[in-house]
């Protein structure tokens, strides 16, 4: 009986190193981007092919956070408009900034726990990659905003019923973040994830904190006689039903 007397070959410190890099895996269809990543450029690859973008920003190992914020912003404010026209006067500039912060706030707050759930699913990525991950799904969800404004516009002029307003907002909002969810979703398994779990548990913390910060910042839609109502605790379910069933 022959024995294989062959010792398996000890790993350097330099392959551990690149068995532990960032990279996206290898698949079909996902190409470098070799032109510079400037605003129409990420605006066309986030629509187009957002895998090649992520996979473009781990080749140059950059992070182009500037038009990618910028891109946010732009798109958030517009949506913002739209929003503010359904009642006017200061909420014409009171909405656009209240969405463009409280969106930028739960990013923020919700980063840390998606580096943590990235590396508890099994991701070999560093920081940089998360925080570009997470730059390219909110810089996706605007742009589907700004895409339904033209509809959220049509009633926020024709309908004075806040509380179909403010569903529909509320629907635009759900399909958006599903579609960044998805491309979270993608990226993960092409960054070697080996289980979902984890990041399906930041995608519900992340949607509550989405809906509770409109309710924290209220108003967003319709009027008030103060801007901001942040000695009035309340959960957003709570907040809903008020609106729904008014006393």
């Amino acid at each position: 009986m022959e024995t294989n007397n062959e010792n398996p070959t000890p790993q350097t410190a330099s392959d551990y190193d690149q068995q532990a890099s960032p990279q996206i895996q290898d698949i079909e269809n996902i190409e470098i981007i070799t032109e510079p990543l400037n605003f129409s450029l990420i605006v066309s690859a986030l629509l187009k092919r957002p895998l090649d973008l992520l996979a473009t920003m781990e080749e140059n190992h950059s992070l182009p956070w500037k038009p990618l914020m910028a891109l946010s912003t732009l798109c958030l404010l517009i949506f913002g408009l739209v929003v503010g026209a359904f009642s006017g006067g200061t909420q014409f500039w009171a909405a656009p900034l209240k969405i463009v912060l409280g969106l930028g706030f739960g990013a923020l707050i919700c980063l840390p726990s998606l580096y943590i759930f990235s590396c508890l699913s099994g991701i070999r990525a560093n920081f940089q990659t998360i925080l570009g991950l997470l730059l390219c799904a909110i810089a996706l969800l605007s742009l589907l905003l700004t895409g339904f404004a033209p509809v959220a516009w049509l009633f926020s002029t024709s309908s004075d019923s806040i509380a179909f307003f403010g569903f529909l907002c509320l629907a635009l909002w759900l399909i958006c973040l599903s579609f960044s969810f998805k491309l979270i979703t993608k990226a993960a398994l092409h960054l070697g994830i080996k289980s979902t779990h984890h990041l399906k548990v930041w995608m519900i913390v992340f949607t509550l904190v989405t809906l509770q910060l409109p309710t924290t910042l209220r108003p967003i839609i319709g009027n008030s006689d103060d801007l901001f109502h942040f000695n009035e605790k309340k959960f957003f379910i709570h907040h809903w039903l008020e609106q729904l069933n008014p006393s």
